[in-house]
């Protein structure tokens, strides 16, 4: 896992620059990135906190990807 780049690609989530995390989970590698993110959310959050960063990155992926 390359977590300086997880944390880069959460940190624009937070920020709301979505665009820009799709260009990177793109650069990352789009298979390993899902699980590899899943990880590290679940070092850093609890549950509940997990799953809505986990949610709000899947949503806002396809709905960029599938414009």
């Amino acid at each position: 896992m390359k977590i300086a780049e997880i944390e880069n690609i959460h940190t624009n989530l937070i920020n709301g620059n979505r665009t820009d995390c799709v260009r990177m989970i793109n650069e990352y590698g789009l298979y390993d990135f899902w699980a590899d993110y899943a990880n590290y959310l679940e070092n850093e959050y609890n549950a509940v906190t997990c799953l809505k960063y986990f949610q709000d990155m899947t949503i806002s992926f396809f709905r960029i990807t599938n414009r």
